[in-house]
């Protein structure tokens, strides 16, 4: 019986002892990822912030809409602004790397390969979301706007203003963009079932013009461009899992 309450005992100092040593590592990892976002964020407010207020603010431009400071320091928050994200845009392949560093040792070599596969998906939908945003919603939306007020008022836009509006209405893109991931999870985690979602097609629609409603800015354009390519994801979504099933049906089934 001694034997085996020191045993027990061992078995739990060196379970404490490895969840410190992790706790360690995921400090060191957390501090890694906050000096790598600051050096991205000094490299770029340093060496590009005033050109990327000039590329960011050629939606505006290109309606000759003048930009204008309403306040002594409001150039130099816009940049630091536009500096803080493009400075984490900058910094997240070596962010991405030590995390991946970090957790790889704990995942199955299987476990590793759909880990990256649904990193990189989420990315790219991600991305896919903003760029939509930006190219192709952006302007249809400031052009409403100017339009709906030109017999009221001259548009004169505070610089601070437009990069706060630019943040709001393209982050949402790119977080809406990620529904089909959530729909996988979801069906992946047998809350919902294939049968389900086809079901909620009209639910889901009404859905997506409310929440299209919530993240973009009051105008039909707007709405209308986030609420249909999420509805299209959500068509593909349904088509994947649909392949998936049959693959999968397929390889259950008994040779012969």
């Amino acid at each position: 019986m001694p034997n085996l309450k020191l045993r027990g005992d061992s078995t739990a100092v060196a379970s404490k002892e490895t969840i410190i040593e992790h706790l360690g590592e995921l400090r060191k990892v957390l501090i890694f990822c906050v000096v790598a976002i600051i050096v991205g964020f000094i490299v770029v407010f340093v060496a590009f912030s005033e050109r990327l207020l000039v590329y960011l603010s050629q939606p505006l431009l290109n309606l000759d809409i003048q930009i204008i400071n309403i306040g002594v320091a409001e150039p130099f928050i816009a940049q630091m602004k536009v500096s803080f994200i493009a400075g984490c845009v900058v910094a997240s392949p070596a962010v991405f790397w030590k995390i991946w560093s970090f957790l790889r040792p704990a995942l199955f070599p299987k476990e590793r390969v759909k880990f990256l596969v649904m990193f990189f998906i989420i990315l790219l939908l991600f991305i896919m979301g903003v760029l939509f945003a930006y190219f192709l919603v952006l302007s249809l939306a400031i052009n409403f706007f100017i339009t709906s007020g030109e017999n009221i008022a001259t548009p004169m836009i505070s610089l601070n203003m437009y990069i706060d509006m630019l943040f709001r209405f393209v982050l949402p893109f790119g977080l809406a963009f990620e529904f089909p991931v959530v729909v996988f999870v979801l069906h992946k985690f047998g809350i919902v079932t294939l049968g389900q979602l086809k079901k909620a097609r009209k639910y889901v629609l009404f859905g997506m013009f409310v929440l299209a409603t919530l993240l973009t800015p009051p105008d039909l354009i707007s709405q209308i461009m986030l609420a249909v390519p999420m509805y299209i994801l959500y068509e593909i979504s349904i088509f994947v899992l649909r392949f998936m099933s049959r693959s999968k049906e397929k390889q259950d089934e008994p040779a012969g």
